[in-house]
C-alpha cells in the first residue's frame, strides 16, 4: 500500500511538474507523455529522506522514439543515477514529441 501511494504521488507529481527551465528547450506539454514518463521512473528503490527530492532532466528523442538523457542535475547523486538508468534508451510511443528536439522536465521525488 506504501508503495502504491508514493508511485501514485510520483506520478501525479510528475505530470504537474513538467516545466520549462529556459526558452531554448521546449516543454512537453501532453499529458500522455506525463504518463509515461511517470511510468518509466516508477518507484525507486531507495529510501527518500525526509524532504522532496527535486532533479532537473535534459533530454532528447531519437528517430526511434528512444528517450536520450543528456543531463541529469539533482542534490543526491543517486537520484541522478536513478533517473539516468531508468529514463535512457527507454522507447516513448508518443508522436507528440519530435525526434532531435531537446526538452527539459523537472522530476520531484515525494518523501512519504
Amino acid at each position: 500500500m506504501k508503495n502504491f501511494k508514493l508511485t501514485l504521488i510520483l506520478a501525479l507529481l510528475a505530470v504537474s511538474n513538467i516545466v520549462m527551465a529556459s526558452n531554448n528547450d521546449p516543454k512537453p506539454t501532453n499529458s500522455e507523455v506525463s504518463k509515461q514518463l511517470s511510468l518509466i521512473l516508477g518507484t525507486p528503490s531507495f529510501r527518500v529522506s525526509d524532504n522532496d527530492m527535486l532533479a532537473k532532466v535534459h533530454f532528447m528523442v531519437n528517430k526511434k522514439s528512444e528517450l536520450i538523457v543528456l543531463t541529469v542535475t539533482a542534490e543526491n547523486e543517486m537520484v541522478e543515477d536513478y533517473i539516468k538508468s531508468r529514463m535512457n534508451y527507454e522507447k516513448i510511443n508518443n508522436s507528440s514529441l519530435e525526434a532531435g528536439k531537446e526538452y527539459l522536465i523537472n522530476v520531484r521525488i515525494v518523501a512519504k
